[in-house]
């Protein structure tokens, strides 16, 4: 006998998760006690347990009952050591977390990582992406993350998560972002001339907005966008950055896109008004938040076995 079981699945910008000791790999130490924002072991342990709790209220429903989030996208996390004791050292630590993850040629040493219940998810292919310049040299930038897995037993689902070139970069940077969605699409298509009836899940950081050009060359080709929600403040300006898209297979068995409001992310703007991300640092000054992003939250509905313990 088969029934439907839900799916949840949270995609969230941690915001500079780093470990505070030097990183020999990369030498950008500023998250360290010594460097620029006075980094330290207790700061980082409250970081850290910080994640794990708003992570869990992820999964808070409606009627006040909870489930797990079965798969997790983050961006801004610094190495496997840090995301280790996120879901080992951490209220997430029952909930038992695989990783999927590896450092990328960015030079601030961030990258882009998947964690999965394992008691739902059985990954079957991982694949890390070097985004690649005209020349077919690879850009030091975050790699995007794909992986194929088999949910409860019965559902085939692909996921990509991405975070892309930062504004900051201007012109060179808006063709990055390109080249980012032109490697997504050209990894999409592949899938899907295997499996046309794939149910694929786009995820990330895409430092642009919904109506970009990278993003509707996504959305032109298949991809629907689900998300609308800001997720970041700039200057008083609420911008959706983070998003979702999904293909048409798994478009129709969405249950809900929304973005995740808890009140200890959020503070008063006494600057612009209403509210904004209560981030970790202001400046170089520690404020003591949680990240300077929203998280976003997706619901679909997915088929398992009968009988199968599911959260």
């Amino acid at each position: 006998m088969i029934k439907w079981v839900l799916c949840l699945v949270v995609f969230w910008n941690v915001e500079n998760y780093f470990d505070p000791f030097t990183d020999p790999n990369t030498g950008y130490d500023e998250f360290t006690a010594e460097g620029a924002y006075s980094w330290t072991w207790n700061r980082f342990l409250k970081k850290k347990n910080d994640l794990a709790k708003i992570l869990i209220s992820c999964g808070t429903r409606e009627d006040n009952t909870w489930e797990a989030p079965a798969i997790i996208g983050l961006c801004e996390i610094e190495n496997k050591f840090v995301l280790s004791l996120l879901v080992n050292d951490s209220p997430l630590a029952p909930l038992q977390y695989g990783i999927i993850h590896r450092d990328s040629p960015d030079p601030r040493g961030i990258d882009v990582a998947l964690l999965y219940l394992k008691e739902r998810f059985r990954p079957l292919k991982k694949v890390f992406y070097p985004l690649k310049g005209e020349d077919g040299m690879v850009v030091k930038t975050r790699e995007i993350l794909y992986a194929k897995g088999i949910l409860d037993n019965k559902d085939t689902l692909h996921f990509f998560v991405n975070h892309w070139p930062s504004k900051r970069g201007g012109a060179l940077a808006e063709k990055y972002r390109m080249y980012a969605s032109d490697l997504l699409l050209q990894e999409i298509d592949s899938i899907c001339r295997l499996s046309p009836g794939a149910r694929i899940l786009v995820m990330g950081d895409f430092n642009d907005p919904p109506d970009s050009r990278p993003l509707n060359h996504l959305s032109g080709n298949g991809m629907i966008p689900v998300s609308r929600e800001a997720t970041y403040k700039y200057q008083g300006v609420w911008e959706c950055l983070d998003q979702m898209l999904v293909s048409p297979a798994l478009h129709k068995d969405m249950e809900y896109v929304k973005v995740f409001k808890n009140s200890y992310l959020l503070e008063p703007d006494d600057t612009h008004l209403g509210h904004k991300p209560r981030r970790t640092y202001r400046g170089p000054v520690y404020h003591g938040g949680v990240s300077d992003h929203l998280p976003v939250t997706l619901k679909f509905i997915t088929f398992a076995p009968y009988g199968l313990t599911t959260r």
